[in-house]
């Protein structure tokens, strides 16, 4: 006798829950076009335009790094006994000893990235 109620009772709640109303689903589409005029995505190409995030922004130095500057980035990449050669406009070169060897670094001086390497 309790075995057919419970079953009675599963098969009247299965009902309830097989005969609700089904809400009918929504489509949303937002559509945006940007040609990047000033004020229409907050002025211009502002950020998140390409959708990048902040987590790969590298902001861009405006201005030059100083000769000593550059000399500490290169000798905490290992070299030693750095001479600064140049360092005006937008490249420094600078002559620097590691492993035994002499070599002729040429650094962007915004940013400090050592393009080219090369033997004395």
């Amino acid at each position: 006798m309790f075995k057919k109620t419970i079953i009675a009772a599963t098969a009247l709640v299965a009902s309830f829950v097989a005969f609700q109303p089904v809400e009918q689903a929504e489509a949303r589409v937002n559509i945006g076009i940007g040609i990047g005029l000033p004020g229409y995505y907050g002025g211009g190409y502002g950020h998140g335009y390409y959708g990048h995030s902040d987590r790969y922004y590298r902001p861009v130095r405006r201005y030059r790094m100083s000769c000593g500057q550059v000399r500490r980035k290169i000798r905490n990449r290992g070299y030693r006994r750095i001479r600064a050669v140049d360092c005006s406009g937008s490249r420094y070169t600078f002559h620097a000893k590691r492993h035994g060897e002499w070599f002729k670094l040429r650094i962007k001086s915004r940013s400090g990235y050592i393009y080219s390497v090369r033997y004395l």
